[in-house]
């Protein structure tokens, strides 16, 4: 980044992290990740951004999430392409797929019983690859319309697509957290694939069920469509989530399509605690059903 090839608009991403423990719990199982490598390294294979939602307790919970956060990052930026080669989005989409199976299996050996959910995405130039397992979230606001462009690999979610509930009733049903999909729960994870072309002043946002099952989807718009940057965004969003009981960890990651460069260092949250140091005791198993659906890839935008 950024791109400047000919005839394209130089876009610049401002980004932004931020968890929380939430009103109710008292330790946090969620995890992020920033770019946080060289810029030879970001221009040669994109910008990466990984969120989990750790399950099974506390230590298994956050040991999850902790190893998923870095492996995803490690194994990414390890692969051998560049996004100067003739088919940039297959490479990425390649290595990124290949990093969440690698974080999977590692997951499985670390924690012995602990799960997670993961959305990742790769921005370059004015591409997007985002990719989830299990319900965290990714969305894309462009012209202020919110658009969920990743999959929830749950119980309701499943209810919903075959007609046996609706949208509005998912939001309460008392089986709304079961997922059939998540990493460390089996060598055969379901990745679900989204491709899009950025456009100028487009907004991302990754964000766990704590953040999105307790702000709806307008007020999401609503903050991201005034909100000055990705911290003022990420901090209202939070705000928002407690407010409303806060009953889960609270975790976003926002990134924001610009045509002028971020400030100096990026933007930086002030006394933000850190999340709880995780520890692989035993504790109560994570509630994961058995999946039973094939990957699904969508296409291209045009």
């Amino acid at each position: 980044m950024p791109d400047k090839s000919p005839n394209k608009p130089v876009l610049y991403y401002h980004y932004a992290g931020l968890t929380n423990t939430g009103m109710v719990r008292d330790h946090n199982e969620d995890a992020y990740k920033l770019p946080d490598t060289d810029p030879v390294t970001l221009a040669d294979k994109g910008y990466l951004y990984v969120l989990a939602d750790g399950m099974g307790g506390h230590q298994k919970g956050e040991g999850a999430s902790a190893v998923t956060i870095e492996i995803v990052n490690a194994e990414y930026y390890a692969s051998s392409f560049s996004i100067s080669q003739t088919n940039p989005e297959s490479s990425v989409t390649e290595a990124l797929a290949q990093a969440i199976e690698k974080a999977n299996l590692e997951v499985m050996d670390a924690t012995q019983g602990g799960g997670t959910t993961v959305v990742a995405a790769v921005l370059y130039g004015d591409s997007l690859v985002a990719m989830n397992v299990g319900d965290s979230r990714a969305y894309l606001l462009r012209n202020n319309e919110l658009q969920l462009i990743s999959k929830d690999h749950s119980l309701v979610s499943r209810l919903v697509e075959m007609g046996k509930i609706t949208d509005e009733e998912a939001l309460t049903h008392p089986r709304r957290n079961v997922l059939y999909q998540a990493l460390g729960q089996g060598t055969d994870v379901e990745i679900y694939t989204v491709r899009e072309k950025l456009k100028l002043d487009d907004i991302v946002i990754l964000c766990s069920d704590g953040l999105w099952g307790e702000v709806g989807d307008p007020q999401i718009k609503e903050v991201l469509s005034t909100a000055s940057d990705p911290v003022v965004a990420i901090e209202q969003l939070i705000d928002m989530a407690n407010a409303s009981g806060g009953p889960d960890n609270i975790t976003a990651i926002i990134i924001q399509v610009s045509d002028k460069e971020p400030p100096d260092g990026g933007y930086e949250i002030q006394n933000q605690s850190p999340p709880p140091v995780a520890s692989l005791e035993d504790t109560k198993p994570s509630l994961i059903e058995p999946k039973h659906q094939k990957p699904t890839t969508l296409p291209e935008s045009e």
